[in-house]
């Protein structure tokens, strides 16, 4: 979290890491990041706006950057979306006309549904006024909530229950299947290939060992959010326990 002041006023800024990030599983992810919104909620800190980078200079919109859209929605919510600004960056890295091309085909095809819901398309020049521009902007609107802390903090949802939640519980299913598929295809083709070639034998060994850790990462992620689920129960068995109910 970065803190600093714009025209008399405390601005903070918290980057987070995006999903599908090299070091980090989604689960990990979105754990860090409803930590934040968790502590944020209860110290009654809202959020003036919310601002999503996008480096123009990608050639195209990978499978990750859809992923982190689809996330960046459910965790915001749509009446939010006329808060978020879409900032696209990195202009300095294309042509004029290539940017314009991508910028163009965002707001009518990956962007349209936010922008459609009021969501702001602005360019980053890279620059200070740039930067302050955006600030600005965002500094106009009325302080709010994500959907992840309500879901958390008024309903009393567990993290994996989230809209964002069953999204990640979602992907590790589908995950955790993948991964077992292509451990019973690799057993079946090292069991045929043992007798054949040695070398081949130990290439598929060591790729079937990585993939295997893969499932187990895979497990472990869906494992600590149906934890978390239970501990998030058990806390609010307990303080209702607590409380002293009285019969008129």
């Amino acid at each position: 979290m970065i803190e600093t002041q714009i025209d008399g006023r405390v601005v903070r800024f918290v980057d987070t890491p995006g999903f599908s990030d090299t070091n980090l599983s989604d689960s990990e992810v979105l754990q860090l990041i409803a930590d934040y919104l968790a502590t944020a909620y209860k110290n009654s800190l809202k959020l003036s706006g919310i601002i999503y980078l996008h480096p123009i200079s990608d050639t195209r919109v990978t499978h990750h950057a859809t992923k982190n859209l689809q996330m960046f929605q459910k965790l915001t919510g749509e009446k939010n979306l006329k808060n978020v600004i879409l900032a696209t960056s990195m202009w300095d890295k294309v042509s004029r006309e290539e940017g314009l091309l991508r910028e163009q085909e965002l707001k009518k095809k990956f962007w349209k549904l936010l922008l459609l819901n009021q969501a702001k398309a602005v360019r980053y020049a890279g620059t200070t006024d740039s930067a302050l521009e955006i600030a600005r902007t965002l500094m106009a609107n009325k302080p709010f909530f994500v959907q992840l802390q309500k879901e958390m903090g008024q309903d009393n949802k567990a993290l994996r229950d989230t809209a964002a939640g069953q999204q990640v519980m979602m992907d590790l299913i589908k995950m955790k299947e993948e991964h077992k598929r292509e451990l019973e295809d690799l057993e079946a083709t090292m069991r045929n290939t043992a007798a054949e070639n040695k070398l081949m034998f130990e290439a598929l060994k060591e790729h079937y060992q990585e993939r295997l850790k893969d499932l187990e990462k895979t497990l472990n992620d869906e494992r600590q959010l149906n934890e978390r689920a239970v501990n998030s129960l058990t806390e609010r068995i307990k303080a209702l326990e607590s409380r002293k109910c009285t019969v008129m």
